[in-house]
């Protein structure tokens, strides 16, 4: 994807004194931050040098490599009055970008696929990011077997394509490696090191989990019961963190999921969300019944939410999150405000299946096709000359 970041507007000889602008920059402490500043003008640039190479962006690991993508919140800016590349309401898009470190191109990846977003794709229009504000949200690691196709290539021969999940995380002197399978085992290791340890419990019963957050600095993971635990990175211990969710055995009848058929991770599947400092299990369960809508055969979806009380040990099943929206992404889950997005609906679940993204509204528990959430058609905007 084509990102022009080299804008040139010489009439940057401001009012403002020259050492003033040096004040500023030195207060950029992100390198989407730095590039902007830089794209204005010669001046600009020089006063701050470009951003340094990291070594984050791609760490060599096993056979593998670990290639880092970030998460960008984008508004229109306020100044710019084009209507091709702002939305009446100014609201924001999620964005998910992957910076090549040998070429230092940005290159931009879907947030459900992991696959990269040509340019055909988006009949020849570009996204020009000096047309926005950037907040950069957070970073995630996935990985691959190369910097040029970060998408993981569905091959029954290939251990990449069989992690639905990586997080990178630090202890000491150690950076650890904790990867999710599609068997819903996790496999931990050291950077630097090819031996893994398969997450358990000490009575050895409990070794499969539907997903892992990295919360309040720790690990935690979740099993298909809904049990959260945390994981003590030291000894790789578990250490039960949350109660039975007894909603699970009461209300949910229309739940029959075959646990051995762990593999398929759409049968009945727990997914980890934190949302203003609590943590919730939103359970994703897709069936095997079909209905027809809007051209396309569908699978019947249902979702429930429940929240951690922390403070008194307990579940609360969550019927409306107001205007929150859950994000089930390809490396992350996030809640949004639906207000602040465009396209996106408040009191919703989303998630991709069948090579679709999905909505579950919790208010009236029926899914439906979510076409102006991902990509933004107010993105893009024709190529000039």
């Amino acid at each position: 994807m084509l990102m022009n970041m080299n804008k040139e507007v010489e009439s940057s000889n401001s009012k403002l004194l020259e050492e003033l602008w040096v004040v500023i920059s030195k207060k950029l402490n992100t390198t989407i931050g730095v590039v902007r500043f830089r794209s204005i003008c010669r001046l600009w640039r020089s006063l701050l040098a470009p951003p340094p190479t990291s070594h984050n962006l791609c760490i060599q690991h096993s056979k593998y490599l670990l290639l880092q993508t970030k998460i960008y919140c984008i508004q229109p800016s306020p100044h710019d009055h084009n209507p091709t590349t702002s939305s009446p309401s100014n609201k924001g898009s999620i964005i998910k970008v992957f910076k090549n470190s040998k070429s230092s191109k940005l290159h931009l990846f879907d947030l459900f696929t992991n696959k990269r977003i040509q340019i055909e794709e988006t009949n020849e229009k570009v996204l020009n990011l000096m047309n926005f504000r950037v907040v950069e949200l957070f970073e995630l690691y996935t990985q691959s077997h190369s910097e040029n196709d970060i998408k993981l290539r569905c091959v029954s021969s290939c251990d990449v394509c069989k992690v639905c999940k990586v997080i990178l995380f630090s202890i000491e002197d150690r950076r650890m490696v904790f990867a999710l399978h599609n068997d819903k085992e996790i496999k931990v290791s050291n950077i630097g090191e090819s031996e893994d340890i398969t997450l358990k419990d000490d009575c050895g019963e409990n070794n499969y989990f539907d997903d892992i957050i990295h919360y309040k600095g720790q690990l935690y993971v979740v099993d298909k019961m809904g049990t959260i635990f945390w994981v003590n990175a030291f000894t790789l211990k578990l250490v039960q963190f949350s109660p039975k969710n007894m909603f699970y055995y009461v209300e949910n009848r229309h739940i029959r999921p075959n646990w051995d058929k762990r593999v398929n991770s759409n049968l009945n599947k727990k997914q980890l969300v934190e949302y203003d400092g609590s943590l919730y299990v939103v359970d994703l369960y897709i069936n095997d019944e079909r209905y027809y809508k809007r051209g396309y055969f569908l699978k019947a979806a249902f979702v429930e939410v429940y929240k951690l009380d922390q403070e008194w040990g307990k579940w609360l099943q969550i019927k409306d999150l107001g205007d929150v929206s859950f994000v089930l992404g390809r490396d992350s889950n996030f809640a949004l405000l639906a207000q602040d997005y465009y396209g996106c609906e408040g009191n919703c679940i989303y998630f991709y299946h069948e090579s679709k993204v999905s909505c579950f509204n919790l208010k009236t528990s029926q899914p439906k096709l979510a076409d102006n959430f991902w990509p933004s058609p107010t993105l893009f905007h024709p190529m000039s000359g």
